[in-house]
């Protein structure tokens, strides 16, 4: 199970993916796949907002990711 993880690196880690940070429609900012136009909205309070280990674990499920995507690879 992935760690928390602050928003800013989620997004760094999934820009790699194709995977877009969305802001502005709607309540909450979400995650968006243009290719697969799929979405997942997560809440946020700026780019140091820390996603919950669930979230992680939903966003890997969601858009199909590797199970690795996360991990710090030095």
């Amino acid at each position: 199970m992935p760690k928390n993880l602050e928003l800013r690196k989620v997004i760094r880690a999934l820009k790699k993916y194709d995977i877009i940070f969305v802001t502005g429609k709607g309540r909450h900012p979400k995650f968006y796949d243009p290719e697969t136009k799929k979405s997942y909205p997560i809440k946020s309070h700026g780019k140091k907002t820390t996603i919950l280990s669930y979230a992680i674990n939903d966003l890997i499920e969601k858009f199909e990711l590797p199970a690795d995507v996360f991990e710090n690879k030095n």
